[in-house]
């Protein structure tokens, strides 16, 4: 690791600490404004030593910073999440809850994949589910059936059955995923465990107006 980025390594912990103190809710809504701020102002740094490493063909480099952006996406929706909630957005706040959870599965995951230690990251992941539970109601999800004719590769653009890459994965500071085409829709089915948990039933009918499950509120259709 260079100097500039273990410089970067040392920056990056410091934020994330300091992020971290701020995400409970009793915390001043002010200073986690302020903080979401700082820690927007460090990924555009990051974005930038990123760039030059992939200029650079320094693979490791960049997945290392991927796996900081990551870690610090999962903090930044956290603190986000806390924000809403007391701003009564509780649909916004569930939507950052799945964001922290999505970037730190996501920067788990990297982390692994280059031999770094997921501990932080793992207590991180146990907390956010525990939010999860026990500060929002329980939702209804749902998933959506379907069919893809073509599954594109988001490395290199290839029909992702013919490339050389791996969903998940880190190349050169992005994750692989794909993206699909040609999609035909299916069934709509409810769910325990859905793929993607925005998938969910915000509203039922009752007393002939609509019945918000997030705040209780009765709601005119």
């Amino acid at each position: 690791m260079s100097d500039t980025q273990d410089s970067i390594v040392h920056e990056f912990e410091r934020v994330a600490d300091e992020a971290q103190t701020l995400t409970f809710v009793t915390r001043a809504t002010e200073l986690q404004e302020q903080a979401c701020c700082v820690v927007d102002m460090f990924l555009e740094k990051l974005a930038a030593c990123k760039s030059t490493c992939v200029n650079a063909q320094d693979e490791a480099g960049a997945n290392r910073i991927l796996a900081m952006e990551l870690s610090l996406g999962a903090v930044r929706a956290e603190l986000q999440m806390w924000i809403e909630l007391k701003r009564d957005s509780p649909e916004a706040a569930w939507n950052s809850l799945i964001s922290a959870q999505g970037a730190c599965e996501a920067a788990v995951a990297v982390r692994q994949q280059i031999g770094i230690e997921v501990g932080g990251l793992t207590n991180l992941a146990e907390k956010l589910l525990f939010i999860e539970r026990f500060v929002f109601p329980p939702q209804v999800f749902t998933s959506i059936g379907g069919a893809a004719g073509r599954r594109e590769c988001s490395v290199c653009g290839k029909d992702y059955e013919m490339c050389e890459h791996i969903k998940g994965r880190a190349y050169m500071g992005q994750r692989c995923h794909t993206r699909l085409h040609d999609i035909t829709r299916g069934e709509v089915s409810i769910v325990t465990n859905p793929a993607n948990k925005l998938c969910r039933i915000t509203h039922f009918s009752d007393q002939g107006k609509m019945r918000n499950r997030m705040t209780w509120r009765l709601e005119e259709r």
